[in-house]
């Protein structure tokens, strides 16, 4: 999923079990990918990874690394709250990193530090179950870090 700040008008498409949440920033990538950015089933929401990335050739520093993963972080809250949820809501956090990109100046150690350092702003104790895994690229190209989460929100 591209990065977003959902700032735009989200369409919500009723479903047999939920609903689908698609900001208009994303539609064009739905059309092309065919996926759901978030989607309702039930109690649970479940929403499609949001990625950092760095088109620029430049590497980015600590603090433009931070200002990226707030974006996403309010981004999975924009499309939560689209899907009648929000962040305490939110269960699990799955993150999928690219370590030693010559996209980022921060190191394994320094990009998980500014990863729970952000994350902290977001999210209270008692924390989402979370799980980080390095992968060797991701969509779009310049990809850092992309970050899915699932919650569980009874339908009020």
């Amino acid at each position: 999923m591209a990065d977003s700040s959902l700032t735009d008008a989200t369409t919500v498409i009723p479903t047999r079990t939920g609903m689908v949440a698609v900001p208009a920033s994303l539609a064009a990538d739905v059309e092309q990918f065919h996926y759901a950015p978030a989607r309702r089933a039930g109690d649970l929401v479940f929403v499609s990874g949001v990625v950092v990335a760095n088109p620029s050739s430049e590497p980015m520093d600590a603090d433009a690394f931070k200002q990226a993963l707030r974006r996403v972080f309010r981004s999975i809250e924009s499309l939560l709250a689209a899907c009648q949820a929000e962040l305490s809501d939110v269960v699990e956090l799955q993150m999928f990193h690219v370590f030693g990109s010559d996209r980022t100046t921060l190191d394994k150690a320094a990009q998980l530090q500014a990863i729970a350092t952000v994350r902290d702003e977001f999210f209270a104790a008692p924390y989402p179950a979370a799980v980080e895994l390095a992968v060797a690229d991701l969509n779009p190209p310049g990809g850092l870090v992309e970050i899915k989460a699932l919650a569980f929100s009874p339908v009020r």
